[in-house]
């Protein structure tokens, strides 16, 4: 039960502040988002516990308006995300979940949701892998919401709350795993 209120109170909060960010983009000319760079081609140590992805980092760029956008792998295919720190969840629509491989029956949506665009439906779904530069998440939980609700990826705590940490630094957003 407070998983799903937890569901739904993140995919309220990241529909309602999305169309924001979108009106934001839509009212000053277009520049191509800023993609991730990581630090170093290299993994910079082993870190705790053998594990070989620690060490690895990435710095983001913001951009005019002082978002984090990321050009992302998700299973493995290339996805432009918005960071949102006060998301919980990825949140994706469900086109997006469907060119990442996720299948979702009618059914799976039983979260209602309320928007800035108005009410929708949710379903929840795992993405296996979130991969950005070198950095790299797997089984990454996230919230499906109809297309008409969200037209971009939102990269929540889902996400970010995996990292050994996250911090923005002189401008940049800096991702460490």
């Amino acid at each position: 039960m407070w998983r799903s209120l937890a569901l739904i109170a993140v995919v309220a909060v990241a529909a309602f502040e999305a169309p924001r960010i979108l009106q934001q983009f839509a009212d000053e000319p277009q520049a191509p988002p800023t993609v991730a760079k990581p630090i170093s081609a290299e993994t910079r140590g082993e870190g705790a516990g053998g594990n070989p992805l620690s060490g690895r980092s990435v710095r983001l760029q913001a951009d005019r308006t002082g978002h984090y956008h990321a050009d992302a792998k998700m299973n493995n295919r290339r996805v432009q995300v918005l960071v949102d720190t006060g998301a919980t969840l990825v949140a994706l629509n469900e086109s997006a979940a469907r060119r990442l491989g996720i299948r979702l029956k009618t059914s799976d949506f039983k979260y209602r949701v309320s928007t800035a665009n108005g009410t929708t439906a949710a379903a929840q779904a795992t993405i296996g892998e979130v991969r950005i530069g070198r950095v790299s998440v797997r089984d990454v939980r996230a919230s499906v919401l109809r297309d008409e609700a969200l037209d971009t990826v939102l990269l929540g705590m889902s996400f970010l709350g995996r990292l050994k940490s996250f911090r923005v630094e002189r401008g940049e957003l800096v991702l460490i795993q």
